[in-house]
């Protein structure tokens, strides 16, 4: 009996260790000169082009800031929207993180996020390196500002040169071009567009939709305005934005299989010629070198989506992306870990630290930097052009509507048009029913 006592003692004891040592890890702060440990949350994985530039960035960091100890927890952009809700939920989030505005709207109106208004008045570099309005993009309904803007994000159409020369084609200009092309291609034994089916990748092309067919206004009050229960209303465009997206894969949009395709897959169907076309996001330069090299990434060009001429609410000139991350400070930390991270904050939104990363062609800076335009891809420079010159902008909708209506939209609704399992009447029913099932979970 003596000797179990010993044990459960010893075991207790471990326990207590184990708790107090992990809280020691968590708030390191106590007792003035101890080194502060943060928790950053990103999106620089090990393989991505930007992984070897952050972590040197980090390294330096530490170095340069010897009371101070970043910790990288790096994962999928996917992942991370994942682990950030439930560890803002758990209440132990990471001390600073990149995020994406749907989310951290979901965050500051539950006061859970770190208003950075009076950090930006203490610290005017943040003012120095961003414009005004790229700030303000990240500000909460009442004011607030939710995160220090990061990358920023804008759309591109990209078409290979080759295959269009080839076929006598010219890039499409309005929707009854795209779908002209659509059914020319499917003729010539290929497939007009490629995307990452299995990877959800269709928030990007749902706004592109709903930005020519409804425009931003009507897509505010869908998305966070006074008609979020309003999807399966034609008046707000999201039926007719469905329509023709089942018109243009009924004509053959994309290839067969395409729900089963993973970003990576997608990118080398695209390198290998049998698609010709590929809309996503800036970032997407470096990711079609990589699949298929330098002499391919040559033939790419970058276009604007084409206008809707029928739908005369759309505005064609709106460009998908704008300010959609940012990184964020949970409520709740002591004076020495929010020190540490608005430290480290200033060491990511450095302009010479963005300018490297710009030039890996991955990455469109938020603020304001130069860049050796000669180190990356043709497309992403048309890509930062596009972005400066924008008249306007629209988020992605993944970044736009509330994740559970954003999920509807690129895991339910528009892989069931794709796969033929829902008319457009039953995938907006889909959307429509999440929004409201949000709606009654926040009363």
């Amino acid at each position: 009996m003596k000797k179990t006592k010993k044990v459960i003692a010893f075991l207790l004891a471990v326990a207590l260790c184990m708790v107090f040592g992990a809280c020691r890890r968590k708030n390191p702060t106590e007792g003035g000169g101890k080194v502060v440990e943060i928790r950053y949350m990103g999106t620089e994985t090990v393989g991505g082009p930007l992984h070897e530039l952050f972590t040197a960035m980090v390294d330096k960091f530490n170095k340069d800031n010897p009371d101070i100890k970043v910790q990288p927890d790096l994962l999928p952009s996917a992942d991370l929207r994942t682990k950030i809700t439930v560890e803002m939920a758990a209440g132990n989030p990471p001390e600073i993180s990149c995020c994406i505005t749907s989310y951290a709207n979901e965050f500051m109106r539950d006061n859970k996020i770190e208003d950075w208004r009076p950090i930006i008045q203490a610290n005017p570099e943040f003012s120095k390196w961003f414009l005004k309005k790229n700030i303000d993009a990240m500000a909460y309904k009442d004011g607030r500002i939710m995160m220090m803007p990061t990358e920023a994000s804008i759309d591109g159409l990209y078409y290979n040169t080759e295959i269009f020369q080839k076929n006598g084609w010219q890039p499409p200009k309005t929707y009854d071009d795209l779908l002209d092309l659509t059914k020319k291609a499917k003729a010539a034994g290929i497939t007009l567009m490629v995307t990452g089916g299995k990877d959800i990748r269709f928030a990007w092309l749902a706004s592109a939709l709903m930005a020519r067919t409804a425009g931003k206004a009507k897509t505010d009050a869908l998305t966070g305005g006074d008609a979020m229960d309003q999807w399966d209303n034609p008046e707000y465009g999201f039926v007719t934005a469905m329509t023709k997206f089942k018109e243009l894969v009924d004509a053959g949009l994309y290839p067969r299989g395409v729900l089963g395709m993973s970003g990576t897959e997608a990118d080398q169907a695209f390198a290998r010629g049998e698609a010709a076309m590929y809309f996503e996001g800036a970032w997407k330069g470096a990711n079609f070198e990589t699949a298929g090299g330098k002499e391919f990434i040559n033939k790419l060009e970058r276009i604007d989506f084409p206008a809707f001429t029928d739908c005369p609410d759309g505005d064609p000139s709106i460009h998908i992306g704008g300010n959609i991350w940012g990184m964020m400070i949970p409520v709740g930390l002591n004076e020495r870990q929010k020190d540490a991270a608005i430290r480290f904050a200033k060491a990511y939104c450095d302009p010479a630290y963005n300018a490297k990363l710009q030039e890996t062609g991955s990455r469109v800076f938020a603020g304001v930097t130069e860049y050796d335009r000669s180190k990356t891809m043709k497309i992403f420079n048309q890509c930062v052009d596009a972005y400066i010159e924008a008249p306007s902008y629209m988020y992605s909708m993944d970044s736009y509507a509330v994740p559970s209506v954003d999920l509807a939209i690129k895991q339910t609704a528009m892989p069931g048009i794709v796969s033929g399992e829902f008319t457009v009447a039953q995938a907006v029913a889909e959307v429509n029913k999440a929004a409201k099932d949000y709606l009654s979970s926040r009363k």
